[in-house]
């Protein structure tokens, strides 16, 4: 069985991905207009433009995490979209405490050139990450 030729697009994303946040690497598959969505109740969500807004938040996140750790488990193709699912995971600076947390992104490119993120997350297990103690918490129901 003859090996599948990946397309530029999703070489581009798995690039992306296997950069771990090299700027070196990370400026050449970004477009210099890239739009960079993060969900609400992620570590400093919001939408973030052009190459700046995106060094500028992972220079935030990667402030805040030891040892993060994006790693897709599948790739899809669809036009000039590719959607990567996976798991991130990372040691909060503040606690101590690690966490994994499933992520979808939804990535639009132009001619293999990133042009938008729109990602989701499970918010929830950086949250708990994030949290000094636990043994005063109060459930309520």
């Amino acid at each position: 069985m003859k090996p599948q030729i990946e397309s530029k697009n999703i070489v581009a994303v798995r690039r992306f991905y296997e950069a771990r946040g090299n700027p070196e690497i990370v400026k050449t598959l970004l477009a210099p207009d890239v739009r960079w969505e993060v969900v609400e109740g992620f570590p400093y969500s919001g939408v973030y433009q052009g190459l700046n807004g995106v060094a500028d938040f992972f220079t935030r996140l990667f402030g805040d995490f030891e040892d993060w750790r994006t790693e897709p488990a599948e790739i899809f193709e669809a036009g000039d979209h590719v959607i990567g699912l996976g798991f991130y995971s990372a040691c909060a600076k503040g606690s101590g405490r690690t966490f994994k947390a499933r992520f979808a992104h939804v990535w639009t490119l132009r001619d293999g050139v990133i042009v938008r993120l729109q990602q989701c997350a499970d918010t929830v297990q950086l949250a708990k990450a994030f949290r000094q103690d636990f043994s005063n918490e109060q459930i309520s129901r």
